[in-house]
C-alpha cells in the first residue's frame, strides 16, 4: 500500500509473518514465489489473466472475477496491466478470508511503511493508505477527516492502533470477497 520505490522484496519480507497473514505455509510461499518467477518473464510481472490463474490455484476462497479484478486493478499502481511478486502477494494477502482483517491489514502497513521499524505511522502514509483503501473497496472515506479522528495531536500514530482502526472501520469491514 505505498509506493514501489519504499517496496521491501520478498528476499526481506519476514516468512513467518507472510505465512500468518496469506494462510499459506512458508514453502508453499518459497515455492510460489519460484514459479511466479518462471511465470513473470523477463519483466517479473504477471498479467491479470495470470493472475487470476495463480489465485484460483492457491486455493484461498472462492473470491468472484469481480473481486478479484478489483484487487488487480487496486494493486496496479502504475496501470501497467501487469503486477510485480510483492504487488501479487499484497493482492493475495487482501483477499486472503482465512486470516483475520487486522493480520492482513498490519502486514500490508509494516510492509510498506517507510517507518515500519519505529513502529509509527505518518500523516502523510497515513493518509496515503486511507487514499490506497478506497481505491481498493471502492470507498470515499476522506483520507484528512479518517487521519484526524486518529490523531491526538503527535503528528503520529502507532503502527498498531492504525492497523487496528482500518481494520474495524465501518467502510472497510464491511465488505468481503
Amino acid at each position: 500500500m505505498g509506493n514501489r520505490s519504499q517496496r521491501n522484496t520478498f528476499d526481506t519480507w519476514d516468512l513467518q509473518r507472510l505465512q500468518q497473514a496469506t494462510g499459506l505455509p512458508q514453502q508453499q510461499l518459497v515455492q510460489l514465489y519460484q514459479r511466479f518467477q518462471e511465470e513473470a518473464g523477463r519483466d517479473g510481472q504477471i498479467s491479470k489473466s495470470e493472475f487470476r490463474d495463480f489465485y484460483e490455484e492457491l486455493g484461498q476462497g472462492n473470491a468472484s472475477h469481480r473481486a478479484i479484478d478489483q484487487v488487480f486493478r487496486a494493486f496496479d499502481r502504475d496501470n501497467s496491466g501487469r503486477l510485480n511478486f510483492e504487488e501479487f502477494v499484497s493482492a493475495v494477502i487482501m483477499l486472503n478470508q482465512q486470516s483475520n482483517p487486522y493480520d492482513r491489514v498490519s502486514f500490508l502497513i509494516d510492509q510498506h511503511n517507510p517507518n515500519a521499524s519505529q513502529g509509527y505511522i505518518t500523516p502523510e502514509y497515513g493518509q496515503h493508505v486511507f487514499s490506497r483503501m478506497n481505491d481498493f473497496y471502492g470507498t470515499n472515506v476522506d483520507p484528512y477527516d479518517a487521519w484526524s479522528q486518529l490523531d491526538n495531536g503527535q503528528g503520529y500514530v502507532s503502527s498498531n492502533q492504525f492497523a487496528e482502526y482500518l481494520a474495524n472501520h465501518p467502510q472497510y469491514s464491511q465488505f468481503q470477497y
